[in-house]
């Protein structure tokens, strides 16, 4: 007997202990009635509300659907109600899927529209008059530049100047076609190496800022004087197109390195000679391309120079020749040397933007590129 009051006494304390199943059913159902539908409700019309206007249409229709239930259901009663959250269960069903759907289609056409945003060139704030004056400003600074003592510094300031020139100027040699012809530093010989066995050199660089047609027709080695080498200046001017619009030498730096045995002079002009060669270049380009603005680089200052070998030669000589011929016939003269832009014989200079003694690497391509561009674009902005 006392084994079944021990055993009714624990069944008793089990079935207090327990909740009712009906209690935790109602308090599941309370949590999800109260914070689920009805937030996800709200949810669903925020996301309609922002998509489109027929959404916001359905999204009123289905407020005042309710809110004719509530007075048939206070006037009327429960039984001719219909059943809470019947239709907006519904209608969440019915719109996700048209509205992803809308989604989908103009998914495209958005982020077609956004790429187009994000290549649409800012317009300047400036007017043309004043972005004139601004560049025309920056080329008298380069002439201040040129006066700097500091190589380094010097070179890196007028490099900050043409990249400002090149911002602004917009593509005035748009349409036009250039023809650089000359040696190792035009072909490209300290850049890195491109598919076709060539190096990166600065007329690349100079692809960059201008979508003028560009013909390069450097060759290392090539000098202006021709009496034993056939790639030499004077036996390919032939090759420039004839339509070329502007034409840029860049040579000489080799009849230095050659020695002054066939430096000739400017009094006799003796075919074979470093003189005579240049003048008949320049005579053949001024006949056949008189309409071309012709520009003489002379090569900047370079390390090479102080080379043993060539102490006896004076590379001031050699520009000379082709200062005094580039006047003869009206050509533009880039003189880098005066202007003492990328000196490498500054060893700061030569080792930020040289492969040696004489090639630009890529950086230094680059600089070249951009300060020579500078020069071709003066005067058409």
């Amino acid at each position: 007997m006392k084994k079944l009051y021990v055993l009714c006494f624990f069944l008793c304390i089990g079935i207090i202990a327990s909740p009712l199943p009906s209690q935790a059913h109602e308090g599941f159902a309370w949590e999800i009635l109260s914070d689920g539908p009805e937030k996800e409700t709200e949810d669903a019309a925020e996301n309609t509300s922002d998509q489109n206007t027929d959404a916001d249409k359905i999204t009123e229709d289905t407020e005042s659907e309710n809110e004719t239930q509530e007075t048939a259901e206070s006037e009327d009663g429960p039984d001719k109600t219909v059943p809470e959250g019947q239709d907006d269960a519904q209608e969440k069903q019915e719109q996700p899927p048209k509205e992803i759907s809308q989604e989908g289609e103009n998914a495209p056409e958005q982020e077609e529209a956004s790429q187009e945003d994000s290549n649409a060139k800012p317009q300047s704030i400036y007017s043309e008059s004043e972005t004139t004056e601004m560049i025309r400003a920056k080329y008298r600074e380069l002439e201040e530049a040129y006066e700097m003592k500091n190589k380094f510094k010097k070179t890196k300031t007028i490099d900050s100047i043409d990249s400002f020139i090149l911002n602004f100027c917009g593509d005035p040699l748009k349409g036009k076609t250039i023809v650089f012809l000359g040696d190792s530093i035009t072909a490209g010989n300290g850049g890195t190496l491109t598919p076709d066995g060539s190096g990166l050199d600065y007329t690349n660089f100079i692809a960059k800022y201008t979508s003028a047609r560009i013909v390069n027709l450097g060759i290392g080695g090539a000098p202006f004087e021709g009496s034993d080498n056939d790639d030499a200046i004077v036996h390919r001017y032939g090759d420039i197109p004839e339509d070329a619009d502007i034409i840029v030498l860049f040579a000489g730096i080799n009849d230095l390195f050659a020695g002054s045995d066939n430096f000739g002079s400017l009094k006799e002009l003796d075919e074979g000679t470093y003189c005579g060669d240049i003048y008949r270049t320049f005579r053949q380009i001024h006949r056949l391309h008189p309409d071309a603005d012709v520009h003489v680089v002379i090569t900047y200052p370079n390390r090479m120079e102080t080379y043993e070998q060539f102490r006896d030669e004076d590379w001031q000589d050699y520009a000379d020749v082709q200062i005094n011929l580039a006047d003869r016939y009206d050509f533009h003269v880039i003189n880098l040397y005066e202007e003492g832009f990328m000196d490498n014989a500054d060893y700061k200079i030569r080792n930020a933007f040289f492969k040696d003694d004489i090639h630009p690497d890529d950086l230094g391509s680059e600089i070249l590129g951009r300060h020579i561009l500078v020069h071709l674009i003066e005067k058409y902005v």
